[in-house]
């Protein structure tokens, strides 16, 4: 277990191809499964499909709220049928989404990608970054081609638990009621 310190932001989306093409950029699709958020303890549980290069795992996290941009985090693999098992959990809710992480000054930028179905028009054109630090007050820079619109740090706003929407019967999401 560790401490996960991360601020977030939502960003005017740059071109994916030049995200793609940056040096040392991994692309990786993920279908990320809420099975357990506790909005009073700040507790949450989730499952991830992480798909890069053609390999596939699988990752269960538990995170456990402490600040606005810190929590614990318990992260480890699992096997395609546990995973499945858990995804199929009633309740649970999903999303999907494309994440580009690259270096950038001494630490790694994601910007998350979502599909028109889970952020509708108001990610049309947009994305959220995430940076994650070393601690709550540690100084950090952005790349010169990104836009910041506003920080999303410790907001419900474009949060992938938010965002995620109910699974139907037959596993395929479903909206939200």
């Amino acid at each position: 277990m560790h401490i996960e310190t991360e601020r977030k932001f939502l960003i005017k989306l740059p071109g994916t191809e030049m995200l793609a093409s940056l040096p040392g950029c991994e692309v990786r699709h993920i279908t990320q499964t809420y099975l357990m958020i506790n909005n009073v303890t700040g507790e949450e549980k989730r499952v991830r499909r992480i798909e890069e290069n053609g390999k596939v795992s699988f990752v269960v996290t538990e995170k456990k709220r402490i600040t606005a941009v810190s929590r614990t985090e318990h992260e480890y693999e699992i096997g395609e049928e546990e995973y499945r098992v858990l995804r199929d959990t009633k309740g649970a809710t999903e999303l999907t989404k494309t994440r580009y992480a690259f270096p950038y000054e001494g630490h790694t930028v994601e910007i998350d990608v979502y599909p028109h179905e889970i952020g509708g028009d108001a990610l049309d054109g947009l994305a959220v970054l995430e940076v994650e630090l070393g601690a709550e007050d540690e100084e950090f820079s952005l790349p010169p081609f990104i836009t910041v619109l506003k920080e999303l740090t410790g907001t419900k706003e474009f949060s992938n638990k938010t965002m995620a929407k109910p699974r139907d019967s037959y596993g395929n999401n479903a909206e939200k009621q």
